[in-house]
């Protein structure tokens, strides 16, 4: 799969340009600069860690090349190094590439891929994923559990301080999508959660809202 998708390189590049970057920033863990592409001292040592297995190592050169600042070489390298951080499990990288792939698939085989990588990188617990994974099978769902399931990824995604699942959260209860119920009560639950994170990471809300969101809680695990 990797000989596949250096085939399509840089045409996949420019193609999902915008999209891709946008994985990248939510994938951010401040250590990841786009108007920097040239190799430091500091470069070389974390790249013989990369080369010698260490996934860290290999996620953070894999930001740092795949991007637009960077040469063509430089970009296939990045793509490499996350790959390789995939390989090794890295949530962050499973992520990246879940996404990117998925933007760009041509074929059931390459959706399967996508899904796979963004399905991992959700059950190591990366809540960018979940909310991605969520979204996706939410939007897909078939049956009802396959629609509990995909609400659970958003709900644990946004409780863990992820903004978008919370705010598609207030548009399903907001709106009634997916047959779920209207629920004004969770839509300003979810809303508040959208709009508010500590420092910590995690959310904070008002206790009206809090309270209301328990209460509802409790009623759906009945």
């Amino acid at each position: 799969m990797l000989s596949t998708i250096l085939a399509k390189f840089p045409s996949i590049f420019f193609l999902v340009f915008i999209v891709f970057f946008a994985a990248i920033a939510s994938a951010n863990d401040g250590s990841f600069n786009l108007k920097k592409c040239s190799n430091t001292l500091s470069d070389s040592i974390i790249e013989r860690k990369a080369l010698k297995g260490d996934i860290e190592a290999q996620y953070f050169l894999g930001k740092k090349y795949f991007s637009p600042s960077c040469s063509s070489s430089e970009q296939e390298k990045g793509l490499r190094f996350l790959m390789k951080a995939s390989q090794g499990q890295h949530s962050g990288a499973l992520y990246v590439l879940g996404y990117m792939l998925f933007e760009t698939a041509q074929n059931d085989q390459e959706l399967n891929y996508a899904l796979e990588h963004l399905k991992k990188s959700s059950q190591l617990g990366y809540p960018p994923a979940k909310t991605y994974f969520g979204s996706i099978l939410l939007h897909n769902a078939q049956t009802e559990g396959e629609k509990i399931y995909a609400l659970e990824l958003l709900r644990s995604a946004a409780l863990a301080g992820d903004k978008d699942a919370a705010s598609t959260l207030h548009h399903v209860y907001f709106s009634g999508l997916y047959n779920e119920p209207k629920n004004l009560c969770m839509a300003i639950y979810w809303l508040d959660i959208s709009k508010k994170k500590n420092r910590s990471g995690g959310v904070v809300s008002n206790t009206k809202a809090a309270d209301c969101f328990v209460e509802n809680e409790l009623k759906i695990s009945k």
